[in-house]
């Protein structure tokens, strides 16, 4: 794919590297200074990643966008770690869990994670940033970023702050039901694959945040699970898009893939597949992760 689209440079694994490191400190972190080192090892090798295509205008505005609106949420996630440290006079997640109550600014973190997992009413950025950005780096960021992001979120809920506090429930049960609405409602409306598949990760991302209102040891593992099945979906999707790209330019408009079931009929059965897992229909595994995240 990077040859076709003639961006085959050595930094890109570098970068790669580097985004995929941030990604294992963030969901191994047990202290808020390298949980917000993690994320940001994590953030800045995918907003170059994102501009990765330079001759490409689109490319370019995506990694401007993801750029700067990432550093105002990380901004806003710093303030909140520096105000529940300056209320709990520790950064250690033990510590803090022992140290916590309702008053704590915990709302700001949450908020700053919201970004990362792309979750209403955080979302502006995705839809541009996923269809800018070349195929390989939008599969990348969809899928992995949005899992170490919940992963990071998941562990900080349940080490920091034990039982889910009623607030900050509430705040999420918000976000889940906003995303779910306008993730579904905005994805029917979209002409560019890529759109599509943006607005159904936030979907998603909705979907998963159930888990975290919830609250139970139930939920967090119909969390974990429904995690690893969306890898897959969003992967083989993605992938399908990656495959056809051809002459230098990503097909992603659904007018490129009129015919595709007689010209690639592999390739459009596989794509079928994966969309319809997304739908959560019966048979497949996006339906068993979503009945198992309703049942807890």
């Amino acid at each position: 794919y990077l040859d076709e689209l003639q961006i085959h440079d050595g930094e890109f694994y570098a970068l790669l590297l580097l985004a995929s490191s941030g990604m294992i400190l963030l969901v191994q972190s047990v202290d808020l200074v390298t949980l917000f080192l993690g994320i940001e090892l994590m953030s800045i090798p995918i907003y170059a990643m994102a501009g990765f295509a330079r001759k490409d205008l689109r490319s370019n505005e995506s990694a401007l966008k993801y750029f700067l609106i990432g550093s105002f949420t990380s901004a806003v996630l710093l303030y909140g770690m520096a105000l529940l440290y300056g209320v709990t006079g520790s950064t250690d997640f033990a510590q803090l869990r022992q140290a916590f109550d309702a008053g704590n600014p915990v709302g700001l973190v949450g908020l700053g994670f919201a970004f990362k997992i792309a979750a209403v009413p955080f979302h502006q950025w995705a839809p541009d940033v996923y269809e800018g950005s070349p195929t390989a780096v939008t599969s990348y960021m969809a899928v992995t970023v949005k899992v170490a992001a919940f992963a990071g979120l998941l562990r900080l809920v349940v080490s920091a702050f034990g039982p889910t506090d009623a607030g900050l429930t509430n705040i999420f049960w918000v976000l889940s039901a906003l995303s779910i609405v306008v993730g579904n409602v905005m994805a029917v409306r979209q002409e560019n694959v890529k759109r599509m598949l943006a607005y159904s990760s936030i979907a998603n991302a909705g979907y998963i945040l159930m888990g975290l209102a919830v609250g139970t040891p139930q939920a967090h593992q119909a969390m974990l699970f429904f995690l690893m099945v969306y890898v897959f979906m969003n992967v083989g999707a993605f992938a399908v898009v990656i495959t056809l790209a051809s002459h230098g330019h990503d097909r992603d408009r659904f007018d490129d893939f009129t015919g595709l079931a007689r010209t690639r009929p592999a390739l459009a059965a596989l794509l079928t597949l994966f969309v319809v897992a997304q739908a959560g229909l019966p048979g497949t595994g996006g339906f068993i992760a979503k009945f198992t995240l309703f049942s807890a």
